[in-house]
Formats: structure tokens, C-alpha cells, sequence
């Protein structure tokens, strides 16, 4: 196994791979800030096994990132998606 993928969804004609992100603070920094470009690769090389092993032939794919806070026990995580993030 190469690796993992947080979430694929299909939003018409467009196939989106998205890497979720979650923070328990903002101490070091945010989610988004979590994806570097050796992450970003490695999405992109598991997305391609993907493609390779579903057969799956989109017009188009995105890369988006999902980046979670979560403040504290009591409260509810808030969400910002980064949409085409790489």
C-alpha cells in the first residue's frame, strides 16, 4: 500500500481528491499550512493509483484541502476547504 486518501468525491464532471486536515489549535499553525509539497506528492501519487485502479477517466481532477480546528472538547470543530489548493 502507498498511502491513503481522506476523501474522493465527484462533483459533476469533476473528480476531487481532498486532503483533511485537523488542528487542535492554532499553536502550529493551520491545517492547510500542514499540506507541504512532499504531502502534496504523495496525494497526487496515491490519487494516480487510484485512477489506474478504478479505471476512472474524469474530465477533470482537483486537489482541495480541508482544514479542521478544533478549539476544545465542548466545541465544535469549524471547517474552511480550500478548493484547487495544489
Amino acid at each position: 500500500m502507498i498511502g491513503e486518501l481522506d476523501l474522493v468525491v465527484s462533483r459533476g464532471e469533476v473528480l476531487v481528491f481532498c486532503e483533511v486536515k485537523a488542528r487542535g489549535g492554532p499553536g502550529f499553525g493551520g491545517g492547510f499550512d500542514a499540506v507541504t509539497q512532499r504531502k502534496q506528492r504523495k496525494v497526487r501519487a496515491v490519487a494516480e493509483a487510484f485512477l489506474l485502479a478504478t479505471r476512472a477517466r474524469p474530465q477533470r481532477t482537483r486537489f482541495d484541502v480541508a482544514s479542521v480546528l478544533v478549539a476544545g472538547a465542548r466545541a465544535s470543530p469549524s471547517v474552511e476547504l480550500f478548493e484547487d489548493a495544489f
